[in-house]
């Protein structure tokens, strides 16, 4: 399996390593390791991996995702350290830029159809909408944003349930 791959994966299933949004914190660790950072506040939390930012809620006492969030972004860096191990033992090395029509062909091959959407996004990104699962995507647009290249995935935000989620991630603020 490939980077593109487990992104087709997190948008049609919205699992992670088949880890469901709705977990506990505990699943997530255990199968994206402990190398992480908590940020708590009051009855959120946002867990970063590098990659994937994971959001929880508490309710009746429980930690439970409502949304995982890809920062494809940041692999444009070349940072070490960005892609979890357990990422890099089940889907290889991970590709600096993500082309989005090589993402496209990629999720159509399994049945995904994306939309493009034609509410006005800052910064120049074009945002998409995975028809079934209404996971959303930014793309960069025709500038670069930092450095990532035009064209390419910014980051994929995968959520719970509409109602359920945490505010929505905006690409210029990640």
């Amino acid at each position: 399996m490939t980077d593109i791959d487990f992104y087709v994966e997190a948008t049609l299933k919205k699992t992670l390593l088949g880890v469901p949004l709705g977990s506990a914190p505990e699943e997530w660790e255990s199968r994206l390791g402990g190398d992480f950072l908590d940020d708590v506040r009051k009855s959120r939390m946002r867990r970063d991996y590098g990659l994937i930012e994971i959001a929880f809620v508490r309710s009746a006492g429980s930690w439970r995702s409502v949304s995982a969030s890809l920062q494809i972004h940041r692999m444009a860096r070349g940072l070490d350290g960005v892609v979890p191990r357990p990422l890099t033992d089940v889907h290889g090395d991970f590709s600096r830029h993500v082309p989005l029509d090589v993402f496209r062909a990629a999720l159509q091959a399994r049945g995904g159809i994306l939309e493009e959407l034609t509410e006005p996004v800052a910064g120049g990104f074009r945002q998409f909408r995975e028809k079934s699962t209404r996971t959303s995507l930014y793309v960069t647009g025709k500038s670069p944003q930092g450095a990532a290249e035009p064209g390419t995935l910014w980051s994929i935000i995968v959520q719970y349930a509409e109602g359920n989620a945490v505010p929505s991630h905006h690409p210029a603020t990640s």
